[in-house]
């Protein structure tokens, strides 16, 4: 499956003033009226309705709106040759963006690649968090989440439209730190995981995606498997 992609890297202009909840409100607003102007040019098929189309989002240093299917086409036309962006109150300088938009490989792929979580992954809800904490000893934790990052994994896909061809398979090595998230004492997790489903860099996964949550990042590290399903 390929989607179209588009990523800025941007600065404020002041940052002091900047604020990623206004920046994004002011970027779903241009991209509905944007949908609601008939999308002119837009693939048929390349409108996706459960994955945020539209996400900006802090990547430790790094301030970084990217463009989904019909969010890709949006955020081109926007852009367009311009310095900069609108933020609300505030505008953002463009750092660096893609030349054009890009045609991203999404999908279940002959291979297993690595990714790293950027940005907290927001894994358990309330009642999975206690199942979570209840468990005793590292293997056991591990092996529950590793199956909650596969339905993850599963969930991804099917907000995009797509249907894998084969299970999707996963391999978590993540650890859990606390952080507090509107006001509330939150299990989030960060690390490494290996997984059959190609995904694009700064995509995100799990909880809160829209806002800047589970972002992830292809390592360097791929697997490539033989017909007979065995690594090199």
């Amino acid at each position: 499956m390929i989607l179209p992609v588009f990523t800025l890297f941007i600065e404020p202009a002041n940052p002091l003033q900047f604020s990623l909840t206004v920046a994004r409100s002011s970027l779903a607003r241009q991209l509905a009226e944007y949908q609601a102007a008939g999308s002119p040019g837009t693939p048929v098929g390349q409108v996706i309705h459960r994955y945020p189309a539209i996400q900006c989002k802090q990547v430790r240093n790094d301030l970084i709106v990217i463009g989904i299917c019909q969010g890709a086409g949006f955020l081109r036309q926007m852009v367009g040759d311009n310095a900069e962006i609108p933020s609300g109150d505030n505008r953002c300088t463009i750092a660096s963006r893609d030349p054009e938009i890009r045609e991203e490989e999404f999908g279940i792929t002959a291979g297993v690649y690595e990714y790293e979580f950027l940005t907290p992954w927001i894994a358990l809800n309330q009642q999975y968090a206690k199942k979570f904490y209840d468990l005793k000893g590292k293997p056991a934790r591990d092996n529950f989440m590793q199956k909650i990052l596969t339905a993850h994994l599963n969930t991804l896909a099917k907000s995009l439209d797509y249907t894998p061809a084969e299970p999707v398979t996963c391999m978590a090595h993540v650890r859990f730190i606390r952080e507090r998230i509107d006001r509330e004492n939150v299990i989030v997790f960060l690390g490494k995981f290996k997984t059959n489903l190609r995904i694009p860099d700064y995509f995100g996964i799990g909880q809160s995606v829209s806002q800047g949550f589970g972002t992830i990042r292809k390592t360097p590290e791929m697997i490539e498997l033989h017909p007979d399903g065995k690594t090199d």
